[in-house]
């Protein structure tokens, strides 16, 4: 089960934030806790943070997600067409992903060399009561594999900031991946993936090259976005896991690997979340990464190299 593990925000090297401090850092998320901050420890500029809390009153003209690429400098999921509006938004998105992955830095320290930046994204929507279709529900406990973008065996690691100034951003967790893999993988409707036989393997490791992320699925992404939908789906799960209850406060940042904590988001309105994607060869527990875990399982490669 997941635990929660709070860290002080001060910069002290004795800290969380000199050599020791950011392995042990690293060690606590891949072993399937959640690191948290009750006030968030770098630069959220307060006219940044009053932009964003003032967008869901422009008569519903915000999409559920705004997707913020920061290799593109590009937004994706907004609504209307007010230049402006759509410029101003791109640089505080840009400034809270460019703030994040500097602190996600001093913080986490072995990984910072080798990880990909992914996309950061703001929430403005409330959480609950959301109706949505099943497989796009954050309330139901699930583990995050993107339908777009294949890890291709890295792990995703997400930095979340609740922007809220009364209302606490409230998470369920269970069991971590490793748990979940003991009871359900290999059977039913979860069989084990099997290698990618030569021809195919060639197929996909073209589509990655051209940049068709979509198309170069390797087994294990293809497994974990299986996964994904079949715990959301499977109700006796739902309502049987144990669970534990976070409520995150304003102003909090929290960060886990959101492939191994299965989690669910109850309640909550204006967040921020930036995502990087881990490399598994900079882990420092590599037996505990999903893909580890499931290659072990099926007895084969389940990666494009």
């Amino acid at each position: 089960m997941t635990r929660l593990i709070e860290l002080p925000g001060d910069f002290s090297e004795n800290g969380p934030w000199g050599q020791d401090g950011a392995r042990g850092n690293c060690a606590q998320l891949e072993e399937g806790n959640i690191l948290f901050f009750p006030k968030t420890p770098f630069e959220m500029p307060a006219d940044d943070v009053r932009f964003l809390l003032s967008q869901q009153r422009r008569g519903g003209r915000i999409h559920k997600n705004i997707a913020y690429r920061p290799s593109q400098n590009r937004l994706t999921g907004h609504r209307g067409n007010e230049r402006a509006q759509i410029a101003k938004l791109r640089d505080v998105l840009g400034r809270y992903s460019q703030q994040a992955i500097g602190f996600a830095a001093r913080l986490l320290a072995p990984y910072a060399g080798s990880w990909r930046v992914d996309f950061a994204s703001f929430r403005p929507q409330q959480e609950k009561g959301r109706h949505l279709r099943l497989r796009a529900r954050n309330d139901l406990l699930h583990l995050d594999s993107f339908p777009t973008r294949p890890a291709n065996g890295d792990r995703i690691l997400r930095i979340f900031t609740n922007l809220n100034p009364s209302e606490a951003r409230v998470w369920n967790t269970s069991e971590t991946f490793e748990e979940l893999a003991r009871r359900f993988a290999g059977s039913g409707a979860m069989l084990l993936p099997k290698a990618l036989r030569p021809p195919r393997r060639v197929a996909f490791k073209v589509a990655r090259a051209v940049g068709l992320q979509s198309l170069a699925r390797p087994p294990y992404d293809d497994w974990m976005l299986r996964f994904h939908h079949f715990l959301k789906a499977n109700e006796e799960f739902q309502h049987s896991a144990p669970r534990s209850r976070w409520g995150f406060p304003p102003g909090s940042t929290w960060l886990a690997f959101t492939d191994m904590v299965s989690h669910a988001v109850l309640s909550g309105q204006f967040a921020v979340e930036q995502t990087l994607i881990i490399s598994r060869h900079s882990l420092l527990r590599p037996e505990k990464a999903p893909i580890t875990i499931l290659e072990r399982m099926a007895g084969c490669r389940l990666t494009l190299d």
